[in-house]
């Protein structure tokens, strides 16, 4: 009995690692007193704690630096899901999101990972973070912050730091970062040359308004997610409060929409299937850009779960157990496939 107890509880906790999961905000925002600025852009490895005003607070960020980082280089925004952090996104139970520095590696573009806000606390530093993303019948997590002006803010002031290029700024994440990433596209589409969500559906209350122009857009889902349902409905956590979704057909429909994309594909593909022992399969569609408008991919993960697919960084059986997560495809590896589309993008 206590074993059963103790695991519901820990199930109870962790449910909302990357579903978007959070208290309700309280009176007061938490500050920081210390303020740190950029490393410089010949220093490689991580820096943690940088920072930069936005809204009224202090909010924070991690940068990974590639050695030999050069002026003119990419940046990609790398958000992490609901009750996560930009540490906790990386770690032995973080799954295809460890990927990341890797490509920046060798690819040589920066790497940031923002952090969001707690909405019970107010605290801009901590582990159990969300962002505020489209859904208007969200109501656990929702802090009132404003994270598109704080992704902005942090946009300029990584450009003024490491000289990034402007017209490749990217941005990427799964859940609640994923939503967050439609939202930052719909929002700074003047500023974001591409973008990859990955478990993530368009609110069924869309309190966004239309974008400012065609973003070129990755969705990767899956058809057996247990928190972000293909089909569409109420997000799922230990309590109520966390919004819906439309389905992943009428997501992918409302970016072919908004993008001005073909809603034929020119092109299905199905992926190799190199572990056949994990239930699962993906298949690629290619949506081209029609005239004025910007291309939409979107890769069905048959079998897969609320995790991004990844071939070297599995998530954990038990841990996917233990949070109900389902099934993790691990045939190709999500973040590879976000970069190699994002990668041939740039903002007219």
């Amino acid at each position: 009995m206590r074993r059963s107890r103790s695991r519901a509880a820990a199930a109870v906790a962790l449910a909302g690692l990357i579903a978007g999961i959070a208290a309700p905000a309280s009176a007061g925002w938490w500050r920081a007193r210390r303020h740190y600025a950029p490393a410089g852009p010949l220093v490689p490895g991580w820096h943690d704690d940088l920072t930069v005003e936005s809204g009224g607070l202090l909010r924070y960020y991690r940068v990974y630096v590639p050695q030999g980082l050069a002026p003119g280089a990419p940046l990609v925004i790398l958000l992490h899901g609901g009750s996560q952090s930009m540490r906790k996104i990386f770690g032995p139970n973080a799954g295809g999101t460890n990927a990341w520095p890797g490509l920046a590696d060798a690819n040589g573009f920066l790497l940031v990972a923002p952090n969001g806000v707690n909405a019970s606390t107010g605290s801009t530093s901590g582990d159990n973070q969300n962002w505020n993303d489209c859904r208007g019948d969200m109501s656990a997590g929702n802090s009132g912050a404003d994270d598109v002006g704080f992704i902005g803010a942090l946009i300029d002031q990584l450009h003024g730091a490491y000289a990034t290029d402007p017209a490749r700024v990217y941005v990427t994440g799964a859940s609640n970062g994923g939503m967050m990433t439609f939202r930052v596209a719909i929002e700074l589409g003047d500023r974001i040359a591409g973008a990859a969500a990955f478990i993530a559906g368009m609110p069924a209350v869309n309190q966004c308004r239309a974008p400012l122009r065609p973003v070129p857009m990755l969705i990767v889902d899956g058809t057996a997610d247990p928190y972000v349902p293909w089909a569409g409905g109420p997000v799922a956590g230990p309590d109520s409060g966390h919004g819906s979704v439309v389905s992943a057909a009428d997501t992918l429909a409302w970016w072919q929409a908004a993008d001005r994309a073909a809603t034929a594909a020119a092109s299905t593909a199905a992926l190799p299937d190199r572990d056949p022992s994990d239930g699962s399969t993906v298949s690629l569609a290619i949506y081209p850009a029609l005239a004025g408008g910007a291309p939409v991919e979107f890769a069905t993960v048959t079998g897969g779960g609320h995790t991004m697919p990844s071939v070297a960084f599995p998530v954990p059986s038990v841990f996917r157990v233990l949070l109900g997560l389902g099934g993790q495809n691990q045939d190709v590896e999500g973040a590879e496939l976000a970069w190699s589309f994002l990668r041939q993008q740039r903002l007219p």
